[in-house]
């Protein structure tokens, strides 16, 4: 115990443990956690554009002259690269023999690999999910009713 004050947990100085419920609590552990919050979401890896942030496709088998649909900026390039570091050496993780000067033109790299991130922006999985916009409007619309 940390504070030997009168009236700073008196209950654990006397031995007595306050129980919220019968059972103990199994502590969650952050992979656990991690996963509940994935289960609940429906979520999708994808490749986003490095100029305008808009999904450009799953990130399988990018061509070398791949565009991206909402700006037109080359996909196969150095920016959307899983080795891309601006902290790395001629800013990239992988092991290049020489550097690549423009970073957003497309280029013809080997050991490129799409940067794909994890869209966790859609609906929350589940069989209410479609039905939440109507139920949601009649529960605010019931909210303000007159009784008579």
């Amino acid at each position: 115990m940390k504070y030997k004050q009168k009236g700073y947990r008196d209950s654990e100085q006397r031995g007595e443990k306050k129980q919220k419920n019968d059972a103990p609590r199994t502590p969650r552990t952050p992979e656990e956690r991690q996963l509940r919050h994935m289960m609940e979401r429906s979520a999708n890896l994808v490749l986003r554009c490095h100029q305008c942030s808009s999904v450009a496709g799953a990130g399988d088998g990018i061509g070398q002259s791949a565009v991206c649909a909402g700006c037109g900026a080359a996909l196969h390039c150095c920016r959307n690269c899983a080795s891309f570091d601006t902290g790395a050496r001629w800013e990239c993780r992988a092991e290049i023999t020489q550097p690549v000067l423009d970073k957003t033109a497309a280029n013809a790299c080997e050991l490129f690999k799409a940067n794909t991130v994890l869209d966790a922006t859609g609906r929350r999985a589940g069989a209410g999910a479609a039905a939440a916009p109507a139920d949601a409007r009649a529960a605010f619309d019931n909210l303000f009713k007159k009784k008579s």
